[in-house]
């Protein structure tokens, strides 16, 4: 894992259920890590809004991730044995996607928030969780910048600098 990314979630997430899961998400790429964390900042607050088991344990779901978990489902979406096996599951998922689209870019990432279609839900909403998203993406993205991550998912431009 990527010892500066991290620290840079560990940062971000210091109080929040998500900070615990901060050295699984810095496994994946910068990119793919920054829409782990900027998704689940949106669906649960990182880890303070959270759909929980019949005894009411903490299914490990800050993405809204429908799929099944070890632990099936609860509340509608994935309930998860474990934190690193969620983000595992979500990691894996945002890489296919990122892989698919070609792109990291969260406005290309529609699909976490509405499914095949928005068009039950309002341009608004649409907008606002385009946007919060984002702001964490490019926190993350912005401050591992100078730093070339090896990986399937790399290849960010690196600014030039005139000197």
């Amino acid at each position: 894992p990527d010892s500066e990314l991290r620290a840079t979630i560990e940062s971000m997430t210091t109080g929040y259920p998500l900070a615990v899961m901060a050295p699984t998400i810095a496994e994946y790429d910068k990119e793919v890590a920054a829409l782990i964390v900027g998704i689940a900042k949106k669906e649960s607050n990182w880890g303070k809004r959270v759909p929980v088991d019949p005894s009411g344990a903490d299914c490990y779901n800050y993405w809204g991730f429908k799929g099944a978990g070890a632990r099936g489902v609860a509340m509608g979406h994935g309930c998860f044995g474990t934190p690193e096996e969620a983000v595992r599951a979500v990691g894996n998922r945002i890489a296919e996607l990122v892989a698919l689209r070609k792109t990291s870019e969260p406005k290309n990432f529609t699909i976490w928030k509405c499914g095949s279609s928005c068009a039950t839900h309002s341009p608004e909403s649409v907008r606002k969780w385009l946007a919060d998203v984002d702001l964490y993406y490019r926190q993350i993205v912005k401050n591992q910048r100078h730093k070339k991550t090896p990986g399937r998912f790399s290849g960010i431009i690196e600014k030039q600098t005139n000197t």
